[in-house]
């Protein structure tokens, strides 16, 4: 029989130990195994987040394949089980192994066209875009609690949140404990210091049952929530929540804390500062203006003078937007890239409803605890301090999980209309540039490049995984017609199916 591993994830160790789709990933790939005459000598089993490093199974995969030669094959469930970003294909890549992607009924190896590579590095980032995804798109959900005068997120210490109304509301035991600490340091007869102690002689403790340090009472006594208003990604909201503080207490404090501070005069502002490096000595390059009116960037020399000549602002922003040139994708091309992320869209959104539906049996099974955990303390079966911890244990957990479920439930919900603006911006990325200010330009090049240098008064801009493996292709494409391929052949290359 032919020789395989076998890698199965999960997103969360929460997931593993409620036993969900560990079990079920392995069933499918040794059902696979089976039918395909493979012999899957080892097991890789991991539960970790897709959004942190630190994959310590697929690290021990990768070193066990490299010792291993006499193993050709590694089945998965589908793409975004295996990897977390590009650097981990990269890895696999060198492994010069067989990829079976089951779920996806795809297999890609050292021998695999062009075309079906190309498709599934592009499926990796796009795996890799969904992920980054979440964080903008949980902000976004945030964002519109905030505008209908709801805390948008836990709740700060003093309040707690109340998941029917979804409105915050006072933690009276906590609450009464803060409003002193503002009064005694508003009142001028306590320092920060003072009232942090004064704090935990007084029982305030975090949701975690650990003393509130002192940096945390220093944000906690700038907080506008407590007045009932709220700033929220710099703007300020009126809340639909009780005031914990006066607002004339709160202003008291600010003045306290902030009274000797003095606005300091804004720097002048350089479009390209902070996104370029020296690529001699690895330094930032900073911008000054020379004779009044020139803006020129040069090295900052942190590390010594390391001989960089400086570079004019339009010299340099032409230079950036050179790299531009290479992402010019046909309609063609376009079309039949969109028509792979259309046929892999079904199985995404299928990956996504079904771990909101395990989430949600997570949240039904906590609520039932919670339940009868209640009854039985109401039944003197349980202690007042025992029902107390449980009930913190359980509510903390849930927290967790709803927090997941908002994730998901404000996820990017069209994988392939993602793509599409993806390939969008490649396509126009150029034409865009040059019609740009030189802010602008900044902002398209830092979208679209992940590290840029200077050397020898010449840039080099590295693309972005995206936007590389389309440029790639577009290159590759250009030198087999230029190489006289016929329509054919390369129809054959690139073309899907």
């Amino acid at each position: 029989m032919k020789k395989a591993v076998g890698y199965v994830r999960v997103s969360s160790k929460e997931q593993r130990d409620e036993g969900y789709s560990l079990p079920a990933q392995r069933k499918l790939l040794e059902e696979y195994a089976k039918r395909e005459g493979f012999e899957v000598v080892e097991w890789f089993e991991e539960a970790e987040t897709a959004k942190k490093a630190g994959r310590g199974e697929f690290g021990r995969m990768v070193k066990f394949l490299r010792s291993r030669k006499d193993i050709r094959d590694i089945l998965v469930e589908k793409t975004d089980r295996l990897y977390r970003n590009f650097a981990d294909l990269v890895k696999v890549d060198e492994l010069g192994r067989v990829l079976h992607f089951v779920k996806e009924a795809q297999v890609i190896g050292p021998d695999s066209r062009s075309s079906e590579k190309f498709m599934h590095n592009i499926k990796v980032v796009m795996a890799k875009n969904y992920i980054d995804n979440l964080s903008e798109e949980t902000r976004k959900g945030m964002t519109e609690k905030a505008e209908q005068g709801l805390w948008p997120s836990f709740a700060p210490l003093g309040y707690l949140n109340d998941r029917e109304s979804g409105k915050i509301t006072i933690d009276w035991p906590r609450a009464v404990i803060i409003r002193r600490m503002f009064e005694e340091y508003a009142g001028g007869r306590k320092s920060i210091r003072e009232v942090t102690a004064l704090g935990a002689d007084a029982g305030l403790r975090t949701r975690k049952g650990k003393r509130v340090v002192m940096s945390a009472v220093a944000k906690m006594l700038q907080n506008l929530v407590y007045t009932g208003t709220f700033r929220w990604n710099g703007r300020r909201y009126e809340g639909k929540h009780e005031p914990l503080i006066p607002f004339s207490l709160f202003e008291r404090t600010q003045e306290l804390m902030h009274g000797k501070a003095r606005p300091r005069p804004q720097a002048r502002q350089f479009a390209f500062r902070g996104l370029v490096r020296c690529g001699t000595c690895g330094c930032l390059v900073t911008a000054e203006i020379k004779k009044g009116r020139y803006t020129y960037y040069r090295c900052t020399h942190s590390r010594g003078n390391c001989g960089e000549k400086p570079i004019r602002e339009e010299e340099l922003a032409r230079q950036l937007g050179e790299p531009l040139k290479r992402l010019r994708i046909t309609d063609e091309r376009m079309e039949w890239i969109l028509e792979a992320l259309r046929s892999s869209h079904g199985d995404e959104m299928a990956y996504r409803e079904n771990a909101r539906r395990e989430l949600e049996s997570q949240r039904k099974a906590l609520q039932g605890k919670m339940d009868q955990l209640y009854e039985d303390k109401l039944a003197g079966a349980v202690s007042t301090s025992f029902w107390q911890r449980k009930q913190a244990e359980y509510s903390r957990q849930q927290d967790h999980v709803l927090s997941m479920l908002e994730e998901h439930t404000h996820a990017d919900r069209n994988y392939v209309e993602t793509g599409t603006r993806i390939l969008e911006l490649a396509k126009r990325a150029y034409s865009l540039y040059i019609d740009q200010t030189p802010d602008e330009q900044s902002k398209l090049v830092s979208i679209i490049a992940s590290n840029c240098t200077l050397q020898g008064g010449k840039v080099n801009v590295e693309l972005r995984e995206v936007f590389r493996i389309l440029a790639d292709g577009v290159a590759e494409e250009a030198e087999m017609r230029a190489g006289g391929a016929s329509e054919k052949v390369i129809e054959k290359n690139w073309l899907p199916g």
